[in-house]
């Protein structure tokens, strides 16, 4: 796996070796990073259910604030620490262990707020419906934020109110859904 463009275009990164993650493919990242291209310069990128970190790096590489990686995986964890330090970008991420969905309350209390989120959680498990309640829920996305999350045919995304979405592209077994945080309605 490569990076694709940006400061670290062509550096190689590594991917957690066996079946408990499911790295995203080139060239679904590289429609991923077509969409959002003009706005990653600058924002702060959370990168939940990392696997090799990729998806974070993408954006660190094309100019991102800061990256906020996690992972409840051992080794995922230390391949996206290696991936990491590998290609500079220490400084400018923050990488934790441990449950995904529980990460959000604790980022949450930290004030953390995010302008672009990329969703690659394992298919099937409902995860990034959950994660998308709880990013609106607890206040995480600034206004005009984007998400991006891969999925299988079988389970899209549901977003919440406030988020305007577009319909989902296909990439092989994948599928790409965009969407935008308009923020709730005033009552």
């Amino acid at each position: 796996m490569r990076v694709i463009a940006g400061s670290a275009k062509g550096r190689e990164i590594t991917a957690p070796k066996g079946s408990n993650t499911r790295p995203t493919l080139a060239k679904v990242k590289e429609a991923m990073f077509g969409m959002i291209q003009f706005d990653i310069e600058g924002a702060e990128v959370l990168d939940l259910f990392s696997g090799s970190g990729g998806l974070g790096i993408e954006a660190l590489s094309r100019g991102a604030k800061h990256a906020v990686f996690c992972d409840n995986d051992r080794q995922a964890y230390s391949v996206i620490k290696s991936n990491i330090e590998k290609l500079g970008f220490t400084g400018v991420s923050s990488l934790h262990y441990g449950d995904s969905i529980a990460l959000l309350s604790e980022l949450s209390r930290g004030g953390k707020r995010f302008d672009i989120v990329l969703l690659d959680p394992p298919y099937a498990l409902d995860l990034e419906n959950r994660a998308l309640e709880l990013l609106t829920r607890l206040d995480l996305l600034n206004e005009g934020a984007i998400v991006l999350c891969e999925h299988s045919k079988e389970n899209p995304p549901v977003f919440p109110d406030g988020f305007t979405v577009k319909k989902p592209k296909k990439y092989g077994d994948s599928f790409v859904t965009k969407a935008v945080f308009e923020g709730a309605e005033e009552e």
